[in-house]
């Protein structure tokens, strides 16, 4: 547990710099898209709100026959609708998957299915695992997700309202406000609780709870990587969505400490919020970041929680956890360096209010906006003004048929996209101070010089 003083000291070292994101539009639009998971191929499973998961394939098509289709039983608007997908882990030998939606009565359902003979269409036959009830409309969590040891965590929101009023987070009697962990490879039961659950045999707890005091961890995920001594870690990363200031973003090394308590509704982030019947601070897990609705540029309201990067398309961008804001529609990252965390929000290439991230079976990035649009990142770039220090300077912008670089000392090599981040033309090892765009229409693009991007506009 993390002592409230070096949390305070953790604030001040606490570094913001500025990135840039350039999205690639990927396939059609989606109904109010909440989800993207991959089953081990090719394949993007997209989930809609509304009640149904379509699958978006490598060419960026779309089946013309859902994979799963329960909109008859999800109560759809608002916060409420089919909001979480896994696949077991040994899918598709074991053909089964997970979902997490509201049912017509307005409470949290995790159930199971499986996939037919036909590996695109799933069956119909559903088994239900849990029922929680929601005494509000709003918090429902949604997010699931299979960790490396085999089991199912479950992300619960406080039950709604605001400000949880009858205090769930906090209450280990009640399934709300938390991260739930469940065995669902028992033989003769539907699931069943893992022995090293923290809560097995203690008084007035539930036994399926792993960790308390979160609001609404919207998104959740597990980052698997290899250390230099090759050992295998696990972290696990949840993004809780704040009340009137703060969004918070915390970290579970290798997912080994269980019985976490988060905070909320004692603190928002690091703040206090309510602290009537707290426990000790010393007692509470803090958050390795935060960032508060009015942070430096456009209004927050809900971080959208992602994916630590280990693919290989973005440059440098190994180990940096993407998230973003649903309000300010900007994409964030955050990294740690010489143990200091450095993070920054920053507006991509293309706008969308985000709810989701995905991630290919390359671990390829993705993001979906609720609106319907899905980009996969491209491109993502540390952007310390490193252009601006070197005094390089592009001009003119808007420009006709070149663009002219002033104080180009070095060899840059150059990418320019289009305004849908679809990439266009490449140069490597340039070094003259003039670059020939002639063959581009007129319109917005982006340049991306050894990894500083920048807008650019032909007339």
């Amino acid at each position: 547990m993390k002592k409230l003083i070096l949390l305070i000291i953790s604030i001040f070292t606490l570094q913001v710099f500025s990135q840039s994101v350039v999205l690639e539009s990927f396939g059609p639009n989606f109904d109010s898209p909440v989800e993207i998971k991959n089953a081990g191929d090719d394949r993007l499973f997209v989930v809609e709100q509304i009640g149904k998961i379509q699958i978006l394939n490598s060419d960026g098509s779309v089946n013309s026959t859902p994979f799963l289709n329960i909109t008859s039983n999800v109560q759809y608007g608002g916060e409420k609708g089919l909001l979480g997908l896994a696949f077991h882990p040994n899918y598709p030998d074991n053909p089964s998957f997970f979902v997490n939606y509201i049912n017509n009565n307005g409470n949290t359902v995790i159930s199971k299915f499986s996939v037919s003979s036909n590996p695109n269409i799933a069956d119909t036959q559903e088994d239900i695992l849990m029922t929680i009830n929601q005494p509000y409309g709003n918090h429902n969590g949604g997010c699931i997700n299979f960790g490396k040891d085999g089991y199912l965590y479950i992300g619960m929101g406080d039950g709604g309202s605001g400000g949880d009023p009858q205090n769930y987070s906090q209450n280990l009697n009640s399934l709300l406000g938390k991260i739930l962990r469940i065995d669902i490879n028992h033989d003769g039961a539907v699931y069943s609780v893992p022995e090293s659950n923290p809560y097995i045999g203690i008084d007035n707890a539930q036994p399926e709870i792993w960790a308390s005091g979160l609001r609404n961890p919207w998104k959740f995920s597990f980052d698997t990587y290899d250390t230099f001594g090759g050992l295998e870690i696990d972290d696990l990363w949840i993004a809780d969505v704040g009340q009137n200031e703060f969004e918070e973003i915390n970290l579970v090394d290798n997912y080994i400490s269980s019985g976490l308590n988060y905070g909320w509704r004692c603190y928002e982030g690091d703040d206090i919020y309510n602290n009537s019947n707290c426990p000790s601070s010393d007692e509470l897990t803090f958050p390795v970041a935060t960032y508060s609705h009015s942070n430096s540029g456009q209004f927050k309201c809900s971080i959208t929680g992602g994916y630590v990067y280990r693919g290989e398309l973005l440059n440098n961008m190994q180990g940096v956890y993407f998230f973003a804001d649903y309000c300010s529609q900007e994409i964030g990252l955050l990294n740690k360096e010489n143990d200091i965390w450095n993070y920054s929000l920053v507006n991509p290439t293309a706008p969308g209010s985000w709810v989701t991230f995905g991630e290919d079976i390359n671990k390829e990035l993705y993001i979906a906006s609720v609106n319907g649009g899905l980009y996969k990142i491209v491109s993502a770039a540390l952007n310390t003004n490193d252009l601006d220090e070197r005094n390089i300077s592009i001009y003119p912008n808007p420009f006709e048929n070149e663009i002219y670089f002033n104080n180009l000392a070095v060899t840059v090599n150059i990418i320019i996209y289009d305004i849908n981040g679809k990439e266009l033309l490449t140069f490597e090892n340039h070094k003259d101070n003039v670059l020939h765009l002639d063959i581009l229409d007129s319109g917005i693009y982006f340049i991306n010089i050894n990894n500083q991007i920048k807008k650019i506009i032909k007339k």
